[in-house]
């Protein structure tokens, strides 16, 4: 093969150079994501020959264009010849070592499936964040093998946003630094100890000195963008992006440490959203007379590094799980999705075997256009201290994860996109529509005693 006529940027090398088996390149626009990718592809290919194949997504015919221009403009120098199969969507690259790197696009996370019982040394996502779940990304590892020996990658690139925001930024960044790869073990049946390592490589337009040079006004448009946006797409910041639902949640506000919840002033009470296969939530809130709700515990019932997986625990162990904590605190009441009163056979409902353990279940009102309303103004609205009508804990990692990475469905905007990872939202809404919540006075223990001077003076967040 003839030598390719580019040279890497700094951070695109380091990518290049990367041992980990599983990688992420990317977090800002102009960052050279795309060069990336079609280069890190054809390394393998110089490499191995005609042992080796790749293959590249993107999500849809529209989008793939615009990679196949540049893959063109670095293949065909160095003597690739191209065929499209245009009724499967595939356009292949053929090399004269007889390495092959496929391109084709991705719908959906199923249509993965179509590629069973294929082999690929490389698999590539071009902007990963397009896909809502990690589905694709997971069984198309399953299709990383050789028997010739060739060591397997899969890489992806992307920025913030998009409908992956949550399992990206909870596979690649969640507790890790960057620029690290980190190990993940598992004990095979067989005894054996198997490992794969995942990196985050971060690169923003400033890592494109090529780029700044050819084009030094891209930064002043990204600049000159709303700070949402500038902050995504200049500083690659995966807190805030375009599309974020619920963008008013900002985890230096809406994250407050424990307090004393005086029960003169205010009233507990517990909200599930039910899963097995999917995770489950069971809530624990306390509300004041003034409305301010405050989310003081979470069990959430998903699987550890997995996303949007749920531990398959029954209902009764929950339920006792979750009732050994609230019964000595003496809050029995949970509001509840109605659906967890549909029965199967002759098994009890979910929220007879709740009942069973000593809950008082109410059922929710599952509006939820209006449930997303209120929910985002108690996120927006604060008390004459400036404090959020909606806080939580900081032990509610699973609100605090989830939430913030929520976009609209794109079929009703005016509503959360239902294949994200969405549970803890869904018992947050139920929480915030709920007659507790709607009026608290009605709950609150001695409420003769909350006067207006006494609500004045008494802020349980100061103690």
């Amino acid at each position: 093969m003839k030598r390719m006529l580019w040279s890497p940027q700094p951070k695109q090398l380091m990518a290049l150079k990367c041992p980990a088996d599983e990688l992420f390149y990317g977090g800002a626009a102009g960052g050279g994501k795309t060069d990336f990718l079609i280069v890190d592809a054809v390394s393998g290919a110089a490499r191995w020959g005609k042992d080796y194949r790749a293959i590249i997504f993107r999500q849809s015919r529209e989008q793939l264009g615009q990679l196949l221009r540049r893959a063109n403009e670095l293949y065909v120098p160095i003597g690739a010849k191209f065929r499209q199969q245009s009724q499967y969507g595939h356009n292949i690259y053929f090399f004269p070592n007889g390495a092959s790197i496929q391109f084709t696009y991705l719908d959906c996370d199923r249509d993965v499936e179509n590629y069973q019982g294929n082999e690929f040394a490389y698999v590539g996502f071009d902007e990963l964040g397009n896909y809502p779940s990690d589905y694709a990304w997971n069984y198309m590892q399953s299709r990383l093998r050789s028997v010739k020996g060739i060591k397997s990658y899969i890489r992806g690139t992307g920025n913030p946003g998009g409908r992956g925001q949550g399992w990206i930024k909870q596979r690649f960044m969640e507790g890790r630094l960057p620029n690290r790869i980190y190990r993940k073990s598992v004990i095979l049946p067989s005894g054996r100890e198997a490992v794969t390592t995942q990196c985050y490589i971060p690169s923003t337009l400033y890592d494109n000195k090529k780029l700044m040079t050819k084009d030094p006004d891209y930064e002043a448009r990204l600049f000159n963008m709303p700070k949402h946006l500038r902050d995504a797409l200049l500083r690659g910041n995966w807190d805030v992006f375009a599309g974020q639902i619920f963008s008013a949640f900002k985890a230096e506000t809406h994250v407050r440490p424990h307090f004393v919840l005086d029960a003169r002033y205010w009233y507990k009470f517990c909200s599930l959203d039910w899963g097995y296969a999917k995770p489950y939530d069971l809530q624990f809130w306390a509300v004041n007379a003034e409305g301010r709700m405050y989310m003081y515990r979470e069990l959430y019932g998903c699987a550890k590094d997995e996303y949007n997986k749920g531990l398959r625990e029954g209902s009764d162990s929950v339920a006792r799980r979750g009732m050994a904590i609230a019964g000595n605190e003496g809050v029995t009441m949970c509001v509840a999705d109605p659906a967890v009163w549909n029965k199967t056979d002759k098994a009890p409902s979910v929220a007879e075997t709740f009942e069973a353990a000593g809950w008082h279940m109410v059922k929710a009102n599952n509006d939820r256009i209006n449930g997303l309303l209120i929910f985002n103004q108690m996120l927006e609205n604060t008390d004459e201290a400036g404090i959020p009508m909606l806080t939580v804990a900081p032990e509610c990692t699973g609100f605090i994860r989830t939430v913030p990475s929520l976009t609209p469905d794109p079929n009703r905007e005016e509503d959360v996109d239902t294949r994200l990872e969405d549970h803890p939202y869904d018992a947050a809404r139920y929480a915030v529509m709920s007659d507790f919540a709607q009026h608290p006075t009605r709950y609150i223990i001695d409420r003769e005693r909350i006067t207006r001077s006494t609500r004045e003076t008494w802020d349980p967040f100061a103690r």
